[in-house]
């Protein structure tokens, strides 16, 4: 059995969807009831569903959702932006890292084999903009609370490997977008192209600035990714990063839209974001992706390029998740 904290959010969702689709049995542990139309599909998956509600704040429902674990994902997290206004710092530090601490107790004495971490390319700060490709060698340098709670987690991952001999992988996850994205409340800017499908589905026009292209991942390549690590035999390394490896712009999501409905328009514009799409990222400088070479070499795992990325989101906004997101936007 593999545990999912954290399985509300979208991409514990599309981890979710990936594990029973592969017939295994899972637990996922969530703050609050997951949401109908995922659960509806999920039922009609080959993998055994149970569903606990808890705080990760809470080491004893921790403890006991990890009973009989193989393996557990930790996936909990408080997505906070450059503004920081979603949640005060205390409550960020304790969802995002004194969680990871119980979990940690909680993994040992109950014998779970191993622990999956989502971290974030947010703990190398300002690294992307440098010029070159960011391998997982890089010194982290977060630049603010989010990127210093994730690289807290992952010391105390390693600490824990170290003296316990805990099995532990760190994943740095860079921009995800795709299937089950919505507004949870515990992320500061939804993606990017997440508010381009949006747009489109809501028949508004989309004005996007000409910055912004960034290693956008597809959220199905990181549960699979994560899944894997999940499941492995001990992985060679214990840090990998997850991204496609290559920039795009949200225009590319915006032009298959356009091709499939019509009457939808768009447009790049010089300056700043524009029409309500928000970005976390400086648009004025150019950003690189964080390189995963080293995960593809230990695992031969491909990542869909932007062109495969873009047409698989674009074909499930207008098919399921025109139902999942017609409910739950907002929700």
């Amino acid at each position: 059995m593999i545990v999912v904290t954290g399985a509300g959010g979208f991409v514990g969702l599309a981890l979710l969807d990936h594990l029973l689709g592969e017939g295994h049995p899972v637990t996922a542990f969530n703050d609050r009831p997951l949401p109908r139309p995922a659960l509806d599909r999920f039922a009609a998956l080959p993998g055994a569903l149970t569903v606990i509600e808890g705080d990760v704040r809470d080491a004893a429902a921790l403890r006991a959702a990890l009973r009989g674990a193989r393996a557990v994902v930790h996936g909990a997290a408080i997505t906070l932006g450059p503004k920081g206004t979603i949640a005060p710092a205390e409550t960020v530090v304790d969802v995002n890292s004194l969680s990871t601490a119980n979990l940690i107790e909680a993994a040992l004495a109950e014998g779970v084999g191993r622990i999956v971490y989502p971290s974030s390319s947010a703990v190398y700060g300002a690294a992307p903009f440098e010029g070159e490709p960011v391998v997982e060698d890089r010194p982290p340098t977060p630049a603010g609370l989010y990127g210093f709670t994730k690289l807290m987690s992952e010391r105390l991952l390693l600490d824990a490997r170290r003296r316990h001999g805990l099995s532990t992988v760190r994943a740095r996850i860079t921009a995800v977008f795709g299937p089950y994205e919505r507004d949870t409340g515990v992320r500061e800017t939804l993606s990017p192209p997440y508010q381009v499908a949006m747009k489109a589905l809501a028949g508004e026009p989309v004005r996007l600035a000409a910055g912004g292209a960034r290693d956008w991942t597809s959220s199905r390549d990181v549960a699979r990714a994560l899944a894997l690590l999940a499941l492995a035999d001990e992985p060679p390394h214990d840090l990998y990063n997850l991204s496609l490896g290559e920039t795009w712009h949200p225009s590319r999501l915006a032009e298959a839209f356009a091709a499939d409905l019509p009457g939808f328009r768009y447009e790049v514009v010089d300056g700043e974001e524009d029409d309500g799409i928000a970005f976390n990222d400086d648009l004025g400088r150019q950003r690189q992706p964080i390189s995963s070479a080293r995960f593809a070499a230990d695992f031969g795992f491909r990542f869909m390029p932007p062109a495969e990325a873009v047409a698989d989101y674009a074909r499930w906004v207008l098919g399921d998740g025109r139902t999942y997101l017609g409910s739950l936007n907002g929700a």
